[in-house]
């Protein structure tokens, strides 16, 4: 029987593969494309990642009892913060300077430990 990071580590190792298979072929297809579609691009694939993630979090097995899980809700808030910088690059409001506190940090860690 598998460990909960184990199939963790399946999960993301899989999300990975899907990004990075979608991206060369993309890549392939689109080698004279500007920087704006190759950002438009990008957030398709976070979309598709996105949808990766909902998949994997509905088939996830994890009891109570389990020490780790994968913490999936704090992934799709990175990736739409991501995502929401990508947009806001591609289409300013405005060119006004950046307000560094308004910028969100990515939690990037996502395997949690349960208290007990």
């Amino acid at each position: 029987m598998e460990s909960v990071s184990s199939k963790e580590f399946s999960v993301t190792k899989n999300i990975f593969s899907l990004s990075l298979a979608i991206g060369l072929l993309f890549g392939a297809i689109s080698a004279q494309a500007t920087e704006q579609e190759h950002l438009a691009q990008a957030i398709k694939q976070l979309d598709a990642a996105k949808l990766s993630l909902q998949r994997a979090a509905a088939s996830a097995k994890v009891s109570a009892k389990s020490r780790e899980y994968f913490d999936y809700a704090s992934v799709h808030q990175d990736i739409a913060t991501v995502q929401a910088g990508i947009k806001q690059y591609i289409n300013p409001s405005r060119a006004i300077p950046r307000n560094p506190k308004a910028i969100r940090n990515l939690k990037e860690d996502y395997l949690n430990l349960r208290s007990q």
